[in-house]
C-alpha cells in the first residue's frame, strides 16, 4: 500500500492490484509505470486527496483518502474473524465433500443393494417366511410360572423342567422344521436355475465376449441383427452371474438365517429372564395386601436364629441353575441350521457361527438380569428376616424353654410357691400369644408361613401347663401331709402334763417353742390354701383324698390352739412347786464338792510313800465324778434359768476342779519321770546293728521340763511331801546325766567302745554271732566306777564326734555327685554332641577339692584316711579331664566349621587329616559321654582323659598349622590384615562362590561395599554404600583364580586403581567439553572432586603467571595478576551458585550427596583464590601462601610414554601420587585452618616415605581428614 501521509500534495502514482493469493485482498495495490497500464484492465491512482478506480468501458470512481483507508481498515479488521477468514477455503471444501458423499452413498446403496436379500426377488419371499417362523418365537416361552399361584420350590422346579422340555423344545423344533423347509426349497430353486444357465452356456468364455460372433445361432431360421444378438448377449450374461451369484450367496443366505433364529431365540432367553424377575418382583407393585407370593417359605427355629425353609441360598440355587441356566440350556440346544448336514456344500470346510452360550453367558443385559434377580430375592429375604424379627422376639423364648426344659429337672429341684405361679402364669400368657400369632406373611416373591413353627410351640406350653401344675398338686398334698403330721405330733406332746422336775422343765421349753412356732405353723397353712386356691383359679381338679386331708389339717390346726392355753394354766398351777425342789438339788450338790475339797487334803493324796499309779488312778476317777457334778450344776442353771431365779456362781466347782487337778499333775510327773529314767538307766545303749538308742537331748529336755515343774509345786506347797520326792528323784538323776550324754553320744562306734571298756577294765561279752557287742545298760556299766572315769570318757567322745563329722561332710560330698550328669546337647547339624553348661560341675568341683584337703589335715581323719584320699584322687581327676575336655571342646569347635570346607581341607591337607583324627576321638567320647553322663562314672575311666589330652596336642598343631597358613594369606593380599582370622577363613572356606566375600569388603576397601557379580561370577563394577556404581575397565574372572580368593582380590585392587584412574581421565576430558553444570551429574563423586581440583589448580596456577583462566573474565581497567585472580574468585563463586541452583532443584540421591560435598570444597577453594587475590601474591607462582595449599595436577607419569598420566598431589615442598583408592560419593567436613595443618604434615610425612596420625578430640574429623 501507498505510504500514508508521506505523498506530496502535487503528486500522484499509478497503481494496480496486487498478484491474488490465498486471501482475497482488494485493497493490497503495488505501484506501476505508467507505460505499463494498457495490459491490465483496471488501475488505480493515488494522492494525497483520494484514490481514483478506473476501468475500461465504466466511469471512474473516486473515494476520498480518509474513507479509503477506513474501508481498508475495516476489510482487515472482518477479514480476520475465522467465518470471513476462511469463507472461501471452507466453502470449496464444502462442496467437495458434498460431492464425495453423494459418491460414496451412491456407490455403498449400489453394494447394499447387490448384497441385500430382502431387495432380490429370490430371496425375498424366502426371507419372508422365515422372519414369520422366528416371529413365532416370542410365543415361546422358556420358563413360566402362574403369578396368582404360590408355589413350593419343588413345584416352581418340576414346572420350570416341564416348561422346557415339553413346550419350549417342542416349539423351537417345529418352527426350525418350517425354516429347513422354506430353505430347502430356496435351495433348489436357486441351484435348478444354476443348471439351467450352466447347461445353456458352451463355454465360459463366451460370456467375455461382446461382438456376437461366437453367439450360438442355433440351427435354421432367418439371422437376426447383430445388435438385437448383443444385447441378448449382454442380458445372458448379465443373467448367468445374477443366477451363479445368488448360487454363491446361499452360503450367506443359511448363516443369516441361522443368524436370525439364534437371535430369537436368544430374545427369546432374554424375554423369559425378564419374565421371572417381572414375576418376582410383580408382587411388590400389587396393593391387594391378600396376594399370593411366588414361594411358599416355612418359618421355623433354630439355635442361631429363624430359620427358612427353603432359604435363601437353595432359591438363589433353584432359580439360578434351574431356571436361569435351564433357558440358557434350552437356547445353547436349540437346533442349527448353520451346523445342519443338508447345507454343508454350501460352506467351505466346517463352517462356524455364533455361540449361543458365549454370547449369552457375556451379555451385559442378561447378567444385569440375574443379577437383580438374584438381589431381589436377597432383598425379599432380608426383608422376611426384618419381619421375623417380631416372631424372633416374641416366640423365641418359648422354643429356648422347650430345647432347655427338662420336667423332670424341674420337679426335683425345690421351688417356692411364688415361683410355681410365676411359671404357671408365664405359660397361660405362652399359650395366648401362640393362639393370636400371626402365620401369614407376604413379603415380596416369599409367602411366609409361620403356621408349622406355632404347630411345634403350641404342645410345649400345653406339656409345661400341665406338668407344673400335677407338680403343684403334688406339692400342696405333700405339704398338707406334711403340716398335718406335725401339727397332729405337737397337739400329741402338748396334751402330756409331767410332775417330775426333769420332765416339767422339758414341757415349759416345749411350750415355749410352740408358741413361738405358731406364726410359722399358720404361715404353712396359708401357704397349702394358697396352693389350693392356684389349682383351683387354673382349673386343676384335685382328688377327694386330697381334699380330706386338707380339712383334717384345719381341725388339727383348731386342737392345737386348745392345747397351747391348756399348757399354759398347767405350768402355772405347778411352777412354785418344782423350783423348790430344784434349789434343794443344787444345795446338795455344792455340799458334796466342798466334801471332795476336803478329802483331797488328807489320807493318801499327801503321803509320798505310797505307789504313785495307785495314787494317779484314783485322781483320775475322781476328776471324773467332778465332771459329772459340773454337767448337772450347769443342768440346774439352766432350769434356774427358765424358772426366772438366779443361778448358782459354780465357785465350789471350779475350786475343786482346781485341787484336784493340781494334785493329778504333781502325782502324774512323779510316776512319769520314774518310768523315765529307768528306761533311760535300764535298758541297752545300743541296738542290734551297734547304734546307740539314747536321744541325749531328748533326755535332758526332759529332765529340764520336769524339774521345771517340781520348782512351780514348791513354789506353790513348800511343805507338800509329794513335791519333796519328786525334786529328789530329779536331783538323783542330774548326777547321772554327764554320764547319760556320754555314753548316748550317736557318734560312738564300736572302736569307742571297746576303748572305754579297756578304761573302765569292763569284760562285755560279744553277741552269739560274735559280729557286735552284747547288750549292756548304764545301770550295768555303773558297777565299774564309771563317775570317777568320766573325764577319760569326755576325750573319747570328743574324738568320736570329730571323727562322726569329717564322715558325715565325706557322705554329704559323695552325695552331692549322685544325680549330677554333664549337659550334653547336640551341636547343629554336625551329628554329634557338646558338653553344655559345666557351671554347676566346676563350682562342686573347686568347692569339694578344697574340703578334702582340709580334712586330710585334721588330726581325727586316721580311720577315714584311705576314703578321703581315694576320694581326693578321684576328684583331681574329674577336674584334669573338665579341663582338657572344655579345651579340647573350644578349640574343635572354632576349627569344626573350618575344616568342614573341602576348600580348606584341599589348601592344608596336613592339618586336615590330624583334625580328621581329632575328631572321631571327639566323636567317640562325646557318644559315650552322651550314653553315661555321669561325671564321676566319665572321671574313673583314665583312657578318656589320655584320649582328649592327645586331641588337644593335635589341635595346638592344627591351630598353629593354621595362624602359619593365614600368614600366607595376608602376605599375598595385604588387606587380609584388616579382618580377623574367622573373616578370613569364611572367605577361603567359600571359594567356589566370590559372592561370600561382599560382607568383609568394606573392612578391605575404604569405598567398596559390594562388587557387581555377573551370572557367570564376573566382576564388572564396584559399589558403594551409597549404591554409586563404578564399573571396572578390565573384567576379573573369579574361576580363573582356581579357588584362590587372594589372587582375584588383588585384581579387584588393580581394577579399582586402574577403573578410578581412567574414569578420572574421561573426567577431565568431558570437563573441557561439557557445561559444568550438566558434567557434576554424569560422573562418581570421587571423579566430580578430583578433576574440579585439578581445573581449580590449572585455573589459579595460570592467573598466578599472568594467563587469564578459561571462563574467567578480567575485569576493564585490571592489569596483571591481581585482575585475573579476582576474575577466578568470580568465576568459583559463579560456579558454586550454579551448584546451588542446581542441589534447589529435583535431583537423585546420588547427585545431591555429590553436590553437598562438591559445595564444602568450591566453598574452601573460593575462600583460597579470594584469599590469595587480597593478599596480592600475583606473579609471584612459588609464593608459600599458594606453595602451602593443597594442590591437585594431571600430568605424564615420569618414565613412561606421553599417552600416561595420573594426578600429583602438592603441597610446599612435599609430592604424592593420587592413591585411586575408591572411597564412594561419601560426604566432605569443611576446610579449617587446622586441617590444612594437618594435610601439610601427612603429606610432608608421606614424601619423606614417613606415616602419621591425628590426634585430638573426639567429632573434630580426623578420621575424615
Amino acid at each position: 500500500m501507498a505510504n500514508m501521509g508521506k505523498i506530496a500534495v502535487s503528486s500522484f502514482f499509478y497503481c494496480v492490484r496486487a498478484p491474488e493469493g490465498a486471501r482475497y485482498r482488494p485493497y493490497d495495490l503495488v505501484v506501476v509505470p505508467r507505460e505499463g497500464l494498457g495490459r491490465y484492465p483496471e488501475y488505480f491512482t493515488m494522492s494525497a486527496n483520494g484514490v481514483m478506480t478506473i476501468r475500461k468501458g465504466i466511469q471512474a470512481e473516486f473515494v476520498p483518502m480518509a474513507a479509503w483507508v477506513r474501508q481498508h481498515s475495516l476489510f482487515d479488521l472482518i477479514s480476520n474473524i475465522g467465518f470471513f477468514r476462511k469463507y472461501v477455503t471452507g466453502r470449496a471444501f464444502r462442496r467437495w465433500h458434498k460431492g464425495v458423499r453423494r459418491k460414496n452413498f451412491k456407490r455403498v446403496r449400489q453394494v447394499v443393494q447387490s448384497r441385500l436379500f430382502a431387495a432380490r426377488s429370490t430371496f425375498a419371499g424366502a426371507l419372508r417366511e422365515i422372519q414369520a417362523a422366528v416371529a413365532e418365537l416370542q410365543n415361546v416361552h422358556f420358563a413360566w410360572a402362574n403369578p396368582n399361584h404360590m408355589y413350593s420350590l419343588q413345584e416352581y422346579g418340576e414346572l420350570q423342567v416341564q416348561t422346557r422340555e415339553q413346550k419350549a423344545k417342542p416349539a423351537l423344533d417345529s418352527i426350525v422344521d418350517k425354516i429347513q423347509k422354506v430353505l430347502e426349497r430356496l435351495c433348489r430353486e436357486v441351484q435348478a436355475q444354476a443348471v439351467l444357465y450352466q447347461d445353456s452356456i458352451r463355454n465360459a468364455s463366451e460370456l467375455e465376449d461382446i461382438t456376437g460372433v461366437e453367439l450360438f445361432q442355433g440351427g435354421g431360421g432367418r439371422p437376426r441383427p447383430m445388435v438385437v444378438i448383443k444385447q441378448e448377449k449382454l442380458e445372458r450374461a448379465a443373467n448367468y452371474a445374477r443366477v451363479m451369484d445368488e448360487l454363491s450367496q446361499l452360503g450367506i443366505f443359511v448363516r443369516l438365517v441361522d443368524y436370525l433364529f439364534v437371535e430369537g431365540v436368544m430374545a427369546c432367553a432374554v424375554a423369559g429372564v425378564e419374565g421371572l424377575l417381572a414375576l418376582l418382583t410383580v408382587h411388590k407393585q400389587q396393593t391387594d395386601k391378600q396376594a399370593k407370593a411366588l414361594f411358599q417359605v416355612f418359618v421355623s427355629f433354630e439355635p442361631k436364629g429363624v430359620a427358612f425353609s427353603p432359604n435363601e441360598a437353595a432359591i438363589l440355587n433353584e432359580l439360578n441353575a434351574n431356571a436361569l441356566e435351564g433357558i440358557i440350556s434350552v437356547a445353547q440346544g436349540a437346533p442349527r441350521l448353520l451346523f445342519m448336514r443338508g447345507y454343508a456344500h454350501l460352506f467351505e470346510g466346517k463352517p462356524s457361527g455364533l455361540n449361543t452360550l458365549n454370547i449369552l453367558r457375556n451379555m451385559p443385559h442378561l447378567t444385569a438380569l440375574r443379577a437383580a434377580i438374584n438381589q431381589t430375592v436377597i432383598d425379599d429375604f432380608s426383608a422376611a428376616r426384618e419381619a421375623v424379627r417380631e416372631l424372633d422376639i416374641g416366640y423365641r423364648k418359648i422354643w429356648d424353654f422347650g430345647r432347655t426344659w427338662d420336667p423332670d429337672a424341674y420337679a426335683a429341684q425345690p421351688r417356692s410357691l411364688s415361683e410355681i405361679r410365676r411359671d404357671l402364669v408365664l405359660q397361660r400368657n405362652w399359650k395366648g400369644s401362640l393362639d393370636r400369632m400371626k402365620t401369614n406373611m407376604a413379603i415380596g416373591c416369599l409367602q411366609l408361613d409361620a403356621k408349622p413353627l406355632r404347630a411345634e410351640l403350641a404342645p410345649i406350653t400345653a406339656a409345661a401347663l400341665e406338668r407344673i401344675k400335677l407338680l403343684l398338686l403334688n406339692m400342696a398334698r405333700q405339704a398338707t401331709l406334711a403340716l398335718l403330721d406335725d401339727v397332729t405330733a405337737r397337739v400329741q406332746m402338748l396334751s402330756a402334763h409331767p410332775t417330775q422336775l426333769d420332765e416339767f422343765v422339758n414341757y415349759m421349753v416345749l411350750h415355749t417353742a410352740q408358741l413361738d412356732d405358731r406364726k410359722l405353723l399358720s404361715s404353712q397353712a396359708g401357704q397349702v390354701d394358697d396352693m389350693y386356691e392356684s389349682l383351683a383359679a387354673h382349673e386343676q381338679k384335685v382328688p377327694t383324698a386330697d381334699q380330706v386331708k386338707h380339712d383334717d389339717l384345719t381341725e388339727a390346726l383348731a386342737a392345737f390352739q386348745v392345747q397351747l392355753t391348756e399348757g399354759k394354766e398347767f405350768i402355772a398351777d405347778h411352777k412354785e412347786e418344782e423350783l423348790t425342789t430344784l434349789n434343794a438339788n443344787v444345795t446338795a450338790l455344792n455340799e458334796e464338792l466342798q466334801g471332795i475339797i476336803a478329802s483331797l487334803h488328807t489320807d493318801k493324796f499327801v503321803d509320798a510313800k505310797l505307789d504313785p499309779d495307785e495314787v494317779t488312778a484314783d485322781l483320775e476317777a475322781l476328776l471324773q465324778h467332778i465332771s459329772g457334778l459340773g454337767e448337772a450344776q450347769a443342768l440346774y442353771n439352766q432350769y434356774l434359768t427358765l424358772f426366772e431365779a438366779p443361778t448358782d456362781d459354780l465357785s465350789t466347782l471350779m475350786l475343786a476342779e482346781k485341787v484336784a487337778n493340781s494334785r493329778y499333775q504333781l502325782w502324774r510327773s512323779v510316776r512319769d519321770f520314774l518310768e523315765q529314767s529307768h528306761a533311760w538307766t535300764e535298758e541297752p545303749i545300743l541296738d542290734d546293728d551297734g547304734a546307740v538308742l539314747l536321744n541325749v537331748e531328748m533326755v535332758r529336755q526332759e529332765v529340764e521340763d520336769y524339774a521345771a515343774k517340781a520348782y512351780k509345786a514348791a513354789k506353790a506347797n513348800k511343805d507338800d511331801p509329794v513335791v519333796a520326792r519328786l525334786k529328789d528323784i530329779i536331783d538323783d538323776f542330774k548326777e547321772l546325766l554327764p554320764l547319760v550324754e556320754e555314753l548316748g553320744n550317736p557318734a560312738l562306734q564300736a572302736r569307742h567302745w571297746h576303748e572305754i571298756f579297756d578304761i573302765i577294765k569292763a569284760d562285755i561279752p560279744p553277741t552269739e554271732t560274735g559280729e557286735g557287742l552284747g547288750p549292756f545298760s548304764i545301770r550295768h556299766l555303773l558297777q565299774y566306777d564309771l563317775l570317777e572315769q568320766l573325764d577319760k570318757l569326755q576325750v573319747v567322745g570328743a574324738a568320736a564326734s570329730k571323727e562322726a563329722a569329717l564322715e558325715k561332710a565325706l557322705i554329704k560330698m559323695q552325695s552331692d555327685w549322685e544325680g549330677l550328669t554333664l549337659r550334653v546337647v547336640e551341636y547343629k547339624d554336625t551329628e554329634t554332641y557338646v558338653v553344655g553348661g559345666t557351671d554347676e560341675v566346676q563350682s562342686l568341683l573347686d568347692d569339694q577339692v578344697v574340703k578334702t584337703q582340709a580334712m586330710r589335715a585334721s588330726p581325727f581323719i586316721k580311720p577315714l584316711e584311705a576314703g578321703v584320699t581315694s576320694w581326693e584322687r578321684l576328684l583331681l581327676a574329674a577336674q584334669e579331664l573338665l579341663d582338657n575336655w572344655l579345651t579340647c571342646q573350644a578349640t574343635w569347635q572354632y576349627l569344626e566349621p573350618i575344616f568342614s570346607s573341602p576348600d580348606i581341607i584341599k589348601q592344608m591337607p596336613e592339618e586336615g587329616e590330624k583334625f580328621i583324627q581329632v575328631d572321631t576321638t571327639w566323636r567317640d567320647v562325646m557318644e559315650a559321654a552322651h550314653s553315661t553322663p555321669n561325671v564321676l562314672a566319665l572321671a574313673k575311666d583314665p583312657e578318656r582323659l589320655i584320649r582328649l589330652e592327645e586331641a588337644n596336642k593335635l589341635l595346638e598343631e592344627i591351630q598353629k598349622g593354621l595362624a602359619a597358613y593365614l600368614e600366607l594369606k595376608r602376605l599375598a593380599f595385604p588387606r587380609f590384615f584388616f579382618l580377623s582370622n574367622d573373616e578370613i577363613l569364611e572367605v577361603l572356606s567359600e571359594t567356589k562362590d566370590p559372592t561370600r566375600v561382599q560382607p568383609h569388603l568394606k573392612k578391605c576397601f575404604e569405598g567398596i561395599d559390594k562388587l557387581q557379580f555377573q551370572p557367570n561370577t564376573d566382576i564388572t563394577g564396584m559399589m558403594s554404600v551409597e549404591g554409586e556404581l563404578v564399573p571396572l575397565k578390565t573384567r576379573i574372572k573369579p574361576s580363573e583364580a582356581n579357588g584362590s580368593v587372594e589372587k582375584w582380590l588383588v585384581q579387584v585392587e588393580c581394577g579399582m586403581i586402574e577403573s578410578l584412574q581412567e574414569v578420572c581421565k574421561q573426567g577431565i576430558a568431558a570437563y573441557a567439553n561439557s557445561p559444568r553444570a550438566a558434567w557434576v551429574l554424569q560422573w562418581p563423586g570421587q571423579v566430580v572432586l578430583a578433576v574440579s581440583a585439578i581445573y581449580w589448580t590449572q585455573d589459579v596456577a595460570a592467573a598466578m603467571i599472568g594467563q587469564q583462566a578459561e571462563g574467567a573474565d578480567v575485569p576493564n581497567g585490571s592489569a596483571g595478576g591481581k585482575g585475573m585472580l579476582a576474575a577466578v574468585a568470580d568465576k568459583c563463586t559463579a560456579q558454586l551458585m550454579e551448584v546451588m541452583g542446581l542441589v534447589r532443584g529435583e535431583l537423585s540421591k546420588l547427585n545431591r550427596a555429590t553436590l553437598s560435598a562438591l559445595v564444602v570444597m568450591d566453598v574452601h577453594a573460593r575462600d583460597v583464590v579470594a584469599q590469595l587475590a587480597e593478599e596480592g601474591i600475583e606473579g609471584q607462582p612459588q609464593h608459600f601462601s599458594w606453595l602451602s595449599q593443597l594442590r591437585a595436577y594431571w600430568e605424564p607419569v615420569q618414565g613412561a610414554d606421553n599417552t600416561s598420566s595420573t594426578i600429583n598431589v602438592r603441597m610446599i615442598n612435599a609430592q604424592a601420587e593420587y592413591g585411586y583408592e575408591y572411597l564412594g560419593n561419601s560426604s566432605r567436613l569443611v576446610v579449617t585452618p587446622l586441617t590444612d595443618r594437618c594435610y601439610r604434615t601427612l603429606i610432608g610425612a608421606i614424601h619423606l616415605n614417613m606415616g602419621g596420625a591425628p590426634e585430638g578430640p573426639a567429632g573434630t574429623g580426623k578420621t575424615e581428614t
